[in-house]
């Protein structure tokens, strides 16, 4: 258990997310997920935060956005390749 660190979150704001961008975005996280398998992900076990958090929002125009947030920089960076590939996949 880590006492005193200060940890820092990255935060990536996605914006608006249509019916496409969702089937996309669960995409992105499955690649994300295998990706970290692949390179002997299990640690999270003894971790005391998980790997990322998921925020999604609805605006009052009905707007949803989403938000992913990350612990470490390496974890982000992979998501926002498997992200961009997926969408311009779509």
């Amino acid at each position: 258990m880590r006492v005193g660190g200060h940890m820092k979150d990255i935060v990536l704001d996605l914006g608006p997310i249509n019916a496409v961008d969702e089937t996309a975005f669960a995409q992105a996280i499955e690649s994300l997920a295998e990706w970290q398998a692949q390179r002997g992900g299990q640690g999270w076990r003894e971790r005391d935060a998980p790997d990322l958090m998921i925020k999604t929002v609805c605006n009052k125009a009905g707007e949803l956005r989403k938000s992913v947030i990350f612990q470490k920089q390496e974890w982000a960076s992979a998501f926002m390749g498997f992200w961009q590939d997926q969408r311009d996949a779509g």
